[in-house]
């Protein structure tokens, strides 16, 4: 279930989805009155606890992730329509263990300014209320969907086979300050499109655009004029997502996947933690000392900890190595540090992306003056 969670998360393939039973007496269709592209942040109370949650629309998929605020770790929700609903979704959350056979529900109106539904647990048990508004409080920012795709055919005169690369970015509203839409705007430029020498966005993305449609005609010109196979259809997916958006932080998770002929694409994500209020981007090393055997204890105690192992288990009972380092792959949040590593990094292709978040309280040692100072970490 986990691996195909992880594709679903990085917007691969189709959604990982429960049979839902259809709502009694209301029309048995579904109104999308939100059509466009956008992103919205929300707050509100699942069960009665406080909640944050991000949602983004794009041309293809909703997907949203939500945290508790006194816990702080995301949580990824996979969405369908409801059919039986206006505006009515059902949304899938990750299973709590690897081998869960069933996974928590929501089942949600999404309005213009509001969500409203049932949260149901895996078990079908127990339902608890969702109340969501649409919010943006001092020190979160308003960001839009900026979206450019293409189709590049191999054959001019053949609509297959072809190569389909696409890119989603958040970019902030042309509303916001200038001062900030530049700094992000560059900051895209060098972080996402790793480009130093382009002078804006969308002449980065379309050079890039150019270049992978060569790449791709010269990998496949010895091909016969009248080949086309499955394989010979490349893709490359880029698109991004909001962590958090509050206290001045944008943390953003960018997600790529590439198909260049094969048995199955490949696919990972990276982190991106801006300090909007500093005009700065805060990497592993700026949030604390590194090589520690005590941070790589607590990795290893977080990956056993996924899997229900013995503290004295090897991990390669599990796991493709048998000792967890840190990467530089991570991302903050309110409450503590996540750490993620891409397929074959620390596990098989099927085990997906493994996420090891590890809370402040214990990795106090270990912070940086600085940023303790940012976060209002005693």
């Amino acid at each position: 279930m986990k691996h195909l969670l992880c594709i679903v998360f990085v917007c691969l393939f189709a959604a990982c989805t429960s049979e839902v039973k259809q709502q009694e007496n209301v029309d048995n269709q579904n109104i999308a009155t939100d059509t466009g592209s956008y992103y919205k942040r929300f707050e509100g109370t699942v069960a009665g606890q406080p909640v944050v949650m991000h949602l983004i629309k794009n041309s293809r998929l909703l997907t949203a992730s939500y945290y508790y605020t006194k816990q702080g770790k995301p949580i990824e929700l996979y969405f369908s329509t409801d059919s039986g609903i206006v505006n009515g979704y059902t949304a899938d959350e990750p299973p709590a263990q690897w081998d869960a056979q069933q996974q928590p529900q929501w089942k949600i109106v999404i309005d213009a300014k509001s969500i409203s539904g049932k949260w149901i647990s895996a078990d079908k048990q127990k339902t608890h209320n969702i109340n969501l508004q649409e919010a943006y409080p001092a020190g979160s920012y308003q960001l839009r969907v900026w979206e450019r795709s293409e189709a590049i055919r191999l054959r001019a005169d053949k609509e297959e086979p072809s190569a389909s690369c696409s890119y989603m970015l958040l970019r902030l509203k042309d509303d916001a300050k200038k001062e900030y839409i530049d700094f992000y705007n560059r900051l895209l430029l060098k972080e996402l499109m790793n480009d130093t020498t382009a002078n804006t966005i969308e002449e980065s993305i379309e050079a890039s655009i150019t270049a992978y449609g060569s790449e791709y005609k010269n990998e496949l010109k010895e091909e016969p004029d009248t080949a086309v196979e499955s394989w010979m259809n490349y893709a490359s997916i880029n698109e991004m997502n909001v962590v958090m958006n509050d206290n001045d932080w944008i943390v953003i998770r960018s997600s790529a996947y590439f198909y260049t002929g094969g048995a199955h694409g490949n696919y990972g994500v990276s982190y991106i933690n801006i300090d909007m209020r500093n005009k700065k981007v805060w990497t592993m090393e700026d949030i604390l000392t590194v090589d520690t055997l005590q941070l790589q204890t607590l990795l290893e105690a977080e990956a056993r900890n996924q899997y229900n192992m013995s503290p004295t288990a090897k991990l390669e009972e599990n796991y493709l190595t048998d000792e967890i380092l840190p990467n530089g792959n991570v991302y903050i949040t309110h409450t503590g540090i996540t750490f993620v590593y891409n397929p074959y990094e620390i596990a098989s292709y099927a085990q997906g992306i493994i996420s090891l978040f590890i809370p402040y309280d214990k990795l106090k040692p270990l912070l940086q003056p600085a940023f303790k100072q940012r976060m209002g970490i005693n």
